[in-house]
């Protein structure tokens, strides 16, 4: 039995470009937590409009439509969500008799291994400054054993030398994913950033970016996220703060 806090909606597609874009026709349906699950999704979408690549019938790659009950006024509060909920999955699951390390890297890459193995893709609709609609697009590599050197991905099979049942995987995702919103609705937002910043890729360590605005490369190391989802760094002793797309990380 499938074992959920709410209860889902699913949509199982054989095969579809992305299942973001696919979701965007649910935007509007009075129905909550509706899931689109694709084997083969052709042209997934990453941050910044990069492709997200996934070879058919060997990762999964699924959007969920979600009304949030409780006021969310924050975008990045549903970046933590969803990142906690899949570095708990894993962790729970997973990582208990291995050695490998598991993070979140800001904003909300998953990374194992010093490898990326899952990303997170939100859109957001907004009325009346307050958050609607959210498509939550998820992708993790499972299966898959060939990626590009500059991709700087890895899978779950690589690393770890399991076999995975993708069915299990899956609902526990979204199961985790309720949890942690119901967490959030509890406890409040300060509540669910401890666990996000405590499991932050490269924090406390002399870390490489790159900075867009002044077109300069430094040393920093990663302190923690501001209750705005800005990243904090410490830089020549001075903190600084940086929002997506005005800092790279350089692996």
């Amino acid at each position: 039995m499938k074992k959920f806090i709410w209860p889902i909606n699913l949509i199982t597609l054989k095969e579809i470009n992305s299942t973001n874009q696919y979701a965007r026709k649910y935007l509007h349906e009075k129905h909550n937590w509706i899931v689109i699950w694709t084997m083969n999704q052709t042209e997934g979408i990453g941050m910044n409009q990069n492709l997200w690549h996934s070879e058919k019938e060997k990762n999964l790659t699924f959007s969920i439509v979600f009304k949030p009950v409780q006021y969310i006024k924050k975008i990045y509060v549903i970046n933590i969500i969803i990142s906690n909920a899949i570095h708990k999955t894993l962790s729970t699951c997973y990582n208990q008799k291995n050695k490998e390390k598991i993070w979140i890297k800001w904003p909300n890459d998953i990374i194992i291994d010093n490898k990326k193995i899952g990303g997170i893709l939100i859109e957001n609709s907004i009325f009346s400054q307050r958050i609607h609609t959210i498509i939550i697009g998820i992708g993790i590599n499972v299966y898959q054993e060939e990626f590009q050197k500059e991709w700087g991905a890895s899978s779950l099979k690589k690393i770890f030398n399991l076999n995975f049942d993708l069915d299990y995987l899956f609902y526990k995702i979204i199961f985790f994913i309720q949890k942690e919103y119901l967490l959030f609705t509890i406890y409040g937002e300060q509540f669910i950033r401890e666990y996000y910043i405590n499991h932050l890729y490269l924090k406390d360590k002399i870390s490489y970016f790159y900075i867009y605005k002044t077109n300069n490369y430094i040393s920093g190391i990663i302190r923690s996220i501001t209750d705005q989802g800005s990243l904090v760094i410490e830089f020549n002793k001075k903190l600084y703060f940086f929002y997506h797309k005005e800092i790279e990380f350089l692996m």
